[in-house]
């Protein structure tokens, strides 16, 4: 089988400013990977064959605020990983620009809305502090992504905040769901509940982010991270081909997704709970070979198993809703995903 295609390693949950969607007390693990386990996961997924490195924050987390952060991609680009960070920016000036371009690293910058949404979100001054990085990084022609942190109040921004990220000279636009995060579940309902968007209003996001991605074509990469983008793509074009965004599940059939956090547990998809080994102990190889052999993954890959309206759903096969979602929402894997709005024409 080939090698991994996306590794996502959240680096760290410390934060220095806590925002309005932030989780945990802001503070390292006692056990975070240090630098030099950082990177042997590196030299493991170079060995393995990993296509795309991610280095992302937990909870509002912050990874330039990681001093070996710029040693840690320097070692993840030398040895032929194709590194990503996902960052607020806010440490980033021209000097850590250039360093990040002299890696070769993509960045990704974080914000939480339009400047008043943002400013309200994460504190007077969070929005220009991000923007300027964001210039910065397309001035060396590092910048990814313009990524928005999807709360209710940014739902009638999303062709505003497109057209910044153009303007910014992004590559990408993509929408991060608050629900679910990698960690603190057990936290997740009662701090993040109150900010999501409702099941209506997120289908209106996903809408307009079809309807614009038709507009501007080429122009910009519009992402939707969502297990619901796809009964959108596949009620506007029946003829489309498509598969389950459940990146756990494509683990049956392909090396898809591993998600490593700040402590060294693999999971296929981290909020669900079930880790499937160690890197500091475990190879890349044998952790995905449990996720492949397992049962619940194989239970939760089969649609039949899904309840409520997801079952009976005539999207099942290509959406089935978030599994991590339901788990968040309802203690149940198998429940339905309580933020879909659409009522199922098919009973099975």
């Amino acid at each position: 089988m080939n090698g991994l295609k996306y590794l996502i390693w959240t680096c760290t949950r410390a934060y220095e400013t806590r925002y309005a969607y932030s989780l945990g007390d802001g503070k390292p693990l006692p056990d975070e990977l240090s630098a030099s386990e950082a990177r042997m996961l590196i030299d493991k997924a170079a060995d393995f064959g990993v296509g795309h490195f991610f280095i992302t924050p937990g909870g509002g987390g912050e990874p330039l605020l990681r001093k070996d952060i710029l040693e840690i991609v320097r070692h993840a680009s030398k040895s032929g990983l194709m590194p990503y960070v996902k960052t607020n920016g806010w440490r980033i000036d021209d000097h850590m620009a250039g360093d990040l371009a002299s890696c070769n690293c993509k960045v990704i910058i974080s914000i939480a809305g339009l400047k008043e949404v943002d400013d309200t979100l994460r504190g007077i001054g969070a929005h220009e502090r991000s923007i300027n990085a964001a210039r910065l990084c397309a001035k060396e022609g590092i910048l990814f992504s313009l990524s928005v942190v999807n709360t209710r109040h940014v739902v009638n921004q999303i062709r505003d905040l497109v057209e910044l990220a153009m303007h910014l000279g992004s590559r990408g636009f993509s929408l991060a769901c608050l629900i679910p995060q990698p960690i603190c579940v057990e936290e997740q309902l009662s701090m993040l509940g109150p900010l999501e968007p409702t099941a209506e209003e997120h289908d209106k996001e996903l809408n307009e982010i079809y309807a614009l991605s038709k507009e501007l074509g080429n122009k910009i990469r519009l992402m939707a991270y969502d297990m619901f983008y796809n009964r959108i793509l596949k009620t506007k074009e029946p003829s489309l081909k498509l598969r389950s965004r459940c990146s756990l599940c494509h683990n049956l059939e392909s090396n898809e997704w591993l998600e490593v956090l700040d402590d060294g547990k693999a999971y296929g998809c981290s909020p669900s709970g079930i880790v499937f080994g160690d890197v500091r102990k475990d190879s890349l190889e044998e952790i995905l070979n449990r996720i492949r052999t397992s049962d619940i993954v194989k239970r939760l890959a089969d649609p039949n198993n899904i309840k409520g309206k997801c079952h009976i759903c005539e999207f099942n096969t290509i959406c089935g809703g978030c599994r991590a979602r339901a788990y968040i929402h309802s203690g149940d894997m198998f429940a339905e995903d309580p933020l879909c709005p659409y009522k199922p024409r098919l009973k099975r």
